[in-house]
């Protein structure tokens, strides 16, 4: 039995996942597929656009067996920390043989040589992709001393970063940490080798936009294009040449209903934490706030209106949009420096929540059972119980599923479940 895992947003689920699903499972020869997706927030420091619920059964739809809920602390971070909760859950079930990725580097490969040239090509980028992550998790002086550099001269950390592996490993290795993607696989495999991992790396092509790239295509379209189309009131049903139609089933049919959410939704909250800050200890104890980002925050929250419009006045050359954004939505989630350091450990990661699976994938359970170290939750009320309520990642994700829900039923003036009453997905 072959069993490989993927880390993924679906936010929202589209023809390039679905691609991605049905490549991992004809060039891997995937018996199984375990999703582990982030919840009701991602990386962007935003709340998806629509619920995890949702997401969780367009990606079974598409072919996964399994959707198991990366934490919020790790999908409201950056991709370091993003990449290893997931690499974490993936290595703590002890199932799990590979784990499959997209990468912008295999985007061009000619693949008219057929499998072999696509296999060459493989292991060139699994080999560069391992040598930047070496790197980065031996970082010997000469690498921090260049990093810091490139901060005091005002670089973000990702460019002084990049600077530094650049000048350490050649400029080719520059440009395969230009794009989205690529940064994540690295960090993928960063984690593996934290971990001590047995999960082999499986990069595979991608065939979509740019990640933000925000025109709508015939075919493929990247979630950002998608996201801000339904932003502008985009019509629904022309959504259907960029996303498969299960998916866009569930999303009409949430419509107007709970769906769509959006970071400015969220402002009346983020507004209401920012008015309690009167010094800088109130700000830095949050997750990713630094000094001078908690400075800067205490001078112009008079002028705060909302959430977007806050993030933009905040960002500088040095603070980018995303990091902000993160930010202010560990303020609004409460996520602190003292949580993570005490959450940044796979031995933190004692339940992970099962949001759906597939009734013909049953026998991946009685794998797990026999073989995981990780308590999987398919109804929080009985862990809860069962002394789930000491599990501090665990209350983290019912508070953030509640703060999301409450903004929802304000939003639309619907009626939604609670985390305690909410059933899985099986498809």
């Amino acid at each position: 039995m072959k069993i490989t895992g993927i880390i993924a947003e679906y936010n929202p689920f589209h023809n390039g996942h679905e691609y991605h699903l049905q490549q991992t499972r004809e060039r891997l020869r995937s018996d199984y597929i375990v999703v582990v997706m982030s919840g009701n927030y991602v990386q962007r420091g935003a709340p998806t656009i629509i619920d995890k619920y949702s997401r969780a059964e367009m990606a079974l739809k598409a072919g996964a067996d399994l959707v198991l809920e990366l934490p919020t602390c790790f999908a409201t971070a950056s991709a370091e920390y993003y990449a290893y909760g997931g690499v974490a859950i993936l290595d703590k079930l002890h199932i799990v043989d590979d784990l499959c990725f997209g990468t912008e580097s295999l985007d061009s490969v000619d693949v008219s040589g057929g499998n072999e040239g696509i296999k060459v090509a493989v292991q060139n980028i699994t080999g560069q992709f391992g040598k930047i992550a070496d790197l980065l998790v031996d970082e010997p002086e000469e690498f921090k001393n260049i990093l810091r550099t490139g901060l005091k001269e005002g670089l973000s950390h990702a460019a002084a970063r990049s600077k530094a592996v650049g000048e350490i490993l050649g400029e080719e290795y520059v440009t395969v940490m230009e794009t989205s993607n690529n940064i994540l696989g690295v960090e993928y495999m960063k984690a593996l080798r934290k971990l001590e991992s047995k999960i082999q790396p499986a990069p595979i092509a991608r065939r979509l936009n740019a990640h933000n790239d925000m025109s709508i295509m015939e075919g493929f379209s990247s979630a950002t294009a998608i996201r801000n189309a339904i932003y502008n009131k985009y019509d629904m049903n022309a959504l259907s040449s960029t996303i498969p139609q299960y998916s866009l089933d569930i999303l009409m049919d949430r419509y107007l209903d709970s769906f769509p959410i959006f970071r400015d939704d969220f402002s009346l909250i983020l507004g209401s934490e920012l008015l309690k800050a009167k010094e800088t200890t109130d700000l830095t104890k949050y997750f990713g706030i630094s000094e001078d980002l908690a400075n800067r925050i205490l001078n112009l929250k008079n002028d705060f209106q909302t959430f977007i419009q806050f993030r933009e006045d905040l960002a500088t050359k040095s603070i980018t949009n995303a990091t902000v954004s993160r930010a202010l939505m560990h303020i609004v989630l409460g996520i602190t420096d003292e949580d993570m350091r005490q959450l940044y450990d796979a031995d933190a990661i004692k339940h992970v929540q099962v949001l759906g699976f597939r009734k013909d994938s049953e026998e991946i359970f009685g794998e797990i059972k026999r073989n995981s170290d990780i308590q999987l939750v398919s109804k929080l009320a009985d862990v809860m119980r069962g002394g789930g309520q000491k599990d501090k990642m665990l209350l983290q994700n019912v508070n953030a599923d509640e703060m999301y829900r409450m903004v929802a039923m304000n939003k639309y003036k619907s009626n939604l479940k609670n985390p305690y009453t909410q059933e899985i997905v099986i498809v």
